[in-house]
Parts: structure tokens; sequence; C-alpha cells
């Protein structure tokens, strides 16, 4: 078989963990639905709606068919809505409505509640889209069609949003979409969509432990490569609850089916789309472990998603301050990388000279900036502005990353190593436990724990630490020391 033949078996197999039933006598069309909602649920709606599209050209008068394409038009969590998807969808569900006469009374009502979200103009999508979100939302209470439930809870997470407070999401409708998706996990385990769904719900949760089992099931599930983002789910998971060897593993074969996907040339807008986050997400797990090969193997893939070298920052994580030293201007991170390593080489005056334009006009975003001035600041002995730079550092992350998204030199990290160099033991627990908060099992984090602990007294709170740090620095290729770290 050809590379687009079996993607197209896998795609095939794949889908039959999905069914929407169709008023159709011929089963390639109604494989075509099925495949269509599925690829819809992976996330890739250029290729459900040319599945849908197959169906459609199958079998002219399927309403079905026109309804999955204006559905495959519309949002997902990930993506908004355009005029030209509007368009093309309008068009769709207009065409849907005109054949839904031969369709059963199940298929009328998705094609009557879609056509709610298309009833009037591009400028009036927000209001239409509530109108759509409130009915299909209500068919779902109703009918406990386990699809629709599923579109009901995707709607309504796009508009409610991800944020929890007080134990539980922030937005009704949120709330209202985890009780439903729920729901179907409770009947369908295995339900690729539920579970998708359940690892982006708990995403900002104070508890994420819901969503291990949805990670778990992603995991051991087969996918084609037009499903690489299911994928790539469970590293949301593992990464948001500190076990970065298992995000490695989960964020590697999303990285190989966006391969797979892009050697068959039919999705390079979804390629471009999901490369560079789930790259970001495989670099920042590799970044928290010890392995610097391992992160080099990352930072190269970085370099071809991004168009530039990530060399200086993954070696400056590792200690490899040679190589952060040498790195071209160009590489992400330099001039900062560049100057925390000239430190390290007691090349002070260096690292002064090239602070000095970045103090003048400090840029109001990012962090590896303020971190190398804190490190400035502490040789030249300024501890207030040390830990003022690292505050600030600490704030942008807190700002700009958030679920997944990690930092790749944490700021409350740095913070702890400072308060260890300078003798305040007391600080550098608060610092680390901190950090352990914000980004579990944070190997770095947890040797600078042991670290404190012990020479706080606290030898046995330390011995429990540091056997946490042997767990997770398990196959690590760096030695650590703290009077290095940055």
């Amino acid at each position: 078989m050809t590379l687009p033949a079996i993607v197209i078996a896998a795609v095939l197999a794949a889908a039959t963990s999905v069914h929407f039933p169709v008023s159709t006598n011929d089963p390639q069309a109604q494989t075509a639905i099925d495949r269509g909602l599925f690829l819809y649920y992976a996330y890739d709606g250029d290729a459900a709606a040319r599945s849908f599209g197959e169906a459609a050209s199958r079998e002219p008068g399927l309403a079905a068919a026109f309804w999955g394409i204006a559905l495959a038009e519309g949002p997902d969590l990930n993506t908004p809505m355009t005029a030209a998807h509007f368009d093309v969808g309008q068009r769709a569900i207009r065409h849907a409505a005109l054949l839904s006469g031969a369709a059963s009374e199940r298929e009328r009502n998705f094609v009557a509640i879609m056509a709610r979200r298309y009833a009037g103009s591009f400028a009036d999508w927000n209001a239409d889209n509530t109108g759509y979100r409130d009915a299909m939302t209500a068919f779902a209470e109703s009918s406990h069609d386990e699809n629709a439930q599923l579109l009901a809870a995707e709607a309504l997470l796009e508009h409610g949003g991800l944020s929890w407070q007080s134990g539980r999401l922030a937005s009704d409708e949120s709330q209202a979409a985890l009780e439903l998706d729920t729901a179907v996990l409770r009947d369908d385990p295995s339900n690729v969509m539920a579970n998708h769904l359940c690892v982006h719900l708990y995403d900002l949760a104070p508890d994420r432990r819901p969503a291990l089992p949805c990670a778990r099931r992603l995991d051991a599930a087969a996918f084609p490569p037009q499903a690489e983002h299911l994928a790539h789910m469970p590293a949301h998971y593992w990464i948001e609850t500190g076990d970065y060897s298992a995000a490695l593993a989960s964020s590697e074969r999303a990285y190989v089916l966006l391969l797979q996907l892009e050697g068959t040339n039919d999705d390079a807008e979804h390629v471009h789309r999901y490369l560079r986050h789930d790259v970001a997400v495989g670099y920042s797990a590799a970044m928290m472990l010890g392995n610097y090969t391992t992160a080099q193997l990352w930072s190269a893939r970085m370099d071809t998603a991004y168009d530039t070298s990530f060399d200086a920052l993954t070696a400056l994580r590792f200690g490899r301050y040679s190589e952060a030293y040498a790195a071209p201007d160009s590489a992400f991170g330099n001039p900062a990388v560049r100057g925390i390593a000239a430190l390290h080489f007691g090349h002070t005056d260096e690292a002064r000279a090239i602070a000095s334009p970045i103090a003048e006009k400090p840029p109001a975003h990012g962090y590896l900036s303020q971190l190398f001035l804190a490190r400035v600041a502490e040789a030249d002995r300024r501890p207030a502005e040390m830990q003022r730079w690292i505050s600030q550092a600490a704030a942008n992350q807190n700002a700009d990353f958030s679920g997944e998204l990690i930092p790749l030199l944490p700021a409350d990290e740095a913070l702890g190593f400072f308060e260890l160099r300078r003798g305040a033991n007391a600080q550098a627990v608060a610092a680390f436990t901190q950090t352990l908060a914000l980004y579990p099992n944070d190997p770095r984090a947890l040797y600078g724990l042991a670290s404190a602990l012990a020479a706080d007294g606290q030898n046995a709170a330390a011995a429990t630490i540091r056997a946490r740090f042997t767990q997770e620095w398990e196959g690590a290729d760096t030695r650590l020391d703290g009077a290095d770290l940055p």
C-alpha cells in the first residue's frame, strides 16, 4: 500500500469510534459521514470538510453531508470563525435545509439547529452562534443524543473558556459543558471527543486528576495522522501534572504523526497551525528533565518550526556554558543567554556591557532578559534589584503561560537558587515550594528544595525531597550544581 492508502485506511479504522447515523443506503456515504465527524472531533476542520464533501458527492441528496460541511467550516476550541469559512458554511446549511425533507427527524433537528448558526450575515455571527449554542444544548438535554451532547459541550466551551474559580469552571456554560462531557464518558468511556474535551476541561483546574483516565485512553488509542491533535492531547495532562517523561512520549507520537501528515501534502494548513505548538510542548517537557541529548533533539525541531536556533538556551539550561556562550547573536534568547554564560566564566565586565542597553530599555514582556539582569545585579551585590528583576520575570510568566504552556526557565526556580547561594535558606525553601506548586516535579526545583532543607537543618524532609529528585532525574546525562543554575 502507498502512504496515502495507509493513511486513508487508518482514518477509516479510527473513525469507527464515531458514528452519526444518517438516511442513506450507501455504506460508503455513511463511512464518509462518520469519518468527517471524527476528523472534526480531532480539530482538523479542513479534512473533515473534505470527508463530508465526499459523502455529498456520493449522494447529492443527503442533507447530513451538507450539515457536516457547515459544521466543519465552523469554529472549534482552537479555531475561530472567519468570513470565508462562514460563507461556505452558510451555503452548505441552506442546501441541507432544502434537502432535509427526505431526512429523519433527528437529522432535521441537527440541520435546523445548524441553520441558526448561519441565519444572518457574518456580522451577525455572535448573536446567531448564541442561538445555535442554546438550541444544541436544549436538544442534547432532551434527546440525550451522544453527538448532540458533544457538539453542545464544544460550543459551550468555546464561549465559556477554561478558567476555574472556587473549585469549579468559572463560567456556567463551561460547567454545563463539563456535565455533558461527563455524561458521555459515563456511557461511552472510549469516545474520542469526550476524552479530548475532558483533557481541555481540566487544563486549568486546581485538581486535574479527573482527566487522568482521559489522557490514558487517548494515549492508548491508535490514531491516523489527521488525528495527531488527539495524540497530542495527553501531553497537556502530563506536563500540567509534572510527568514530563510521559509528556515527551505523547509529544513524540504527535510529532511523528504530523510528519506523516506533512508527507501526504493534503493538510499543509493543519500542519502549519499545530506543528509549532506541539513541538513547543515537547521541548518544554525535555527542558524540565535532565537528558541533554533528548533536549537537543527537541531543540533542533524547534529550530525548524520557529526558524531560529534554540541551541544556546538549551545549552544554558543544561549547564553547557561554553556552548551557550559561543552561540551566534541570532540564537533565541541572546544576548541574555550569552550574558549569563559570561557571568559563569567570570567575564563580569562583558556581562555588564551586554546588560547596559537591555537595562536602559528593558522589554515589557518575556523573561530571559529579566533573569539575566537579575544575575548581573547579583554579581554586583545588589540583592534588592536582583529580586525586582526576578519578580518582573515571574509576573510575566504568570501572565503569559498557563495549562500545557510552561516557561523554559521558571523564574521562581531562579529565585530559589539565588536565595540558596546567599544563604537565605527559608526564603529558598519558599521559592522552590512555589515553583513546585506551579510546575509539579520540576527536578531542578526538587534539587534546590532538598539542598535548602538540608542547609536549614531539616534533614528528614530533605531526604524525602532528594528521593523524589532522584526519581525524576533518572536517565539524566547532566549533573546539577546549584551555584551555577540561572
